[in-house]
């Protein structure tokens, strides 16, 4: 991405400098598959495997480097998406609102719709990061990311829907930190 830009790439940064998008990321890589639950102790539950902390590391990096504004971070409170939203930009705000649409707990529609919100809100005081779960990725944008990669979307000025820009998966956020 970083070593041969294109006009969309570089229509997606610009887009990033001015803080106007939401970025929707899946979490990092994980020690473990499977499906785990919100109540469980840290311990029980999937967490970030040194290759999803240092996939986090590098959104971190290549939002310093490049001097993009974050603005809200708002992650589901499983640990493997506050963990990645912690290391990547230093803080966090917890909604159980993301938390993933294969947990059976609350209701479904409303984390779809919660996702969708988000989305379709235009942003003030920089760029929105969402970070969560592919399921509610793939519901909310139709796009299916790889652990620690992200969709990028614009919401309309009257925040009536959005438009997916772009996807930057984990080998482009890496390349960025380093262009």
């Amino acid at each position: 991405w970083a070593a041969h830009p294109d006009d969309a790439h570089l229509q997606l940064a610009e887009s990033l400098a001015a803080g106007e998008l939401t970025l929707y990321f899946r979490h990092g890589a994980t020690t473990r598959g499977g499906v785990d639950r919100p109540e469980w102790p840290r311990e029980r539950q999937r967490l970030l495997s040194e290759a999803g902390e240092a996939q986090a590391r590098a959104v971190g990096a290549a939002f310093r480097r490049h001097g993009w504004p974050v603005g809200e971070v708002i992650a589901s409170p499983m640990a493997r998406c506050r963990d990645m939203a912690e290391i990547a930009f230093g803080r966090v705000h917890e909604s159980s609102g993301l938390l993933g649409l294969l947990f059976e707990g609350g209701s479904r529609q409303r984390r779809i719709e919660q996702s969708l919100q988000l989305l379709r809100q235009p942003t003030a005081g920089g760029n929105r990061i969402l970070v969560g779960h592919s399921s509610n990725i793939q519901e909310s944008t139709g796009v299916h990311l790889p652990e620690g990669g992200a969709v990028l979307v614009r919401a309309t000025a009257d925040g009536s829907g959005f438009t997916v820009l772009g996807r930057l998966d984990p080998d482009d956020w890496a390349a960025l930190a380093e262009a």
